[in-house]
């Protein structure tokens, strides 16, 4: 099951910098949930939720998407009746003001996207700062294989229904696939004390080639707002909206 919950919160933010308190809001998460699945997620090569914070009509939107049954009830569940978000060393405090929460199966996400006719012009929104990490270096421009790629991965690590990675698939969408339109602008992801080259915005997507190919770039690309595109998407990265 994929499960996203929004919710408000009242606090003070610096607007320029929201990308900040992704990392304080992780371990924020990591502080409150049992310390055994705290400890799971550490080792695990499947990171089951990513969460992200952004401002809308000047107000604070924290988004905690989880990817599977277990993650929503170990976190989401625990975190939504909660009253604030206390950032201890950062003194800083933030009220909850209201949740909204709505979750799909993955049965009904691949009915509702892969078993039907999808666009063939699809656009993605970079929420939050995006990057890719390819031999070793740290990519800010988006590609039709690095997106695929990395949401393929995702799918198959989180989804037990269906598998969709192979290398065949991934020179597919390259070539029927292009970016055809952008609006992007390169900045950066604070963490710690560095900063990570990144990219936001928004990009269209054009399909030139079979259906099958068209349904399962739409499936993906839905999973994704709830997986996250890219790296560290568990800090607050890659957090996207798809038409």
């Amino acid at each position: 099951m994929l499960s996203s919950l929004n919710i408000e919160l009242e606090g003070k933010i610096e607007k320029s910098r929201n990308d900040l308190l992704g990392s304080l809001f992780q371990g924020f998460i990591m502080e409150n949930i049992d310390t055994d699945y705290a400890d799971t997620l550490h080792v695990s090569t499947l990171h089951p939720y990513s969460q992200y914070v952004t401002m809308t009509d000047d107000k604070i939107i924290w988004t905690l998407n989880t990817l599977n049954a277990e993650a929503k009830e170990k976190i989401a569940d625990k975190i939504k009746k909660m009253e604030k978000v206390n950032i201890k060393y950062k003194e800083k405090e933030y009220k909850i003001v209201s949740t909204k929460e709505k979750s799909i199966s993955y049965k009904d996400l691949v009915k509702e996207n892969y078993l039907k006719d999808g666009s063939r012009r699809l656009k993605v929104s970079f929420l939050t700062p995006t990057s890719f990490k390819q031999d070793g270096r740290y990519v800010i421009f988006p590609t039709v294989r690095l997106i695929f790629q990395s949401l393929m991965l995702k799918f198959d690590k989180s989804s037990s229904d269906m598998e969709v990675f192979g290398k065949d698939i991934l020179e597919t969408f390259e070539s029927y696939t292009e970016i055809t339109m952008y609006k992007l602008r390169s900045t950066y992801f604070h963490l710690d004390g560095t900063k990570i080259p990144s990219f936001i915005g928004d990009i269209t997507i054009t399909i030139k080639g079979p259906a099958q190919l068209v349904n399962l770039a739409n499936l993906l690309l839905k999973f994704g707002t709830y997986s996250g595109v890219g790296i560290k998407t568990g800090i607050g990265m890659g957090g996207t909206a798809f038409e």
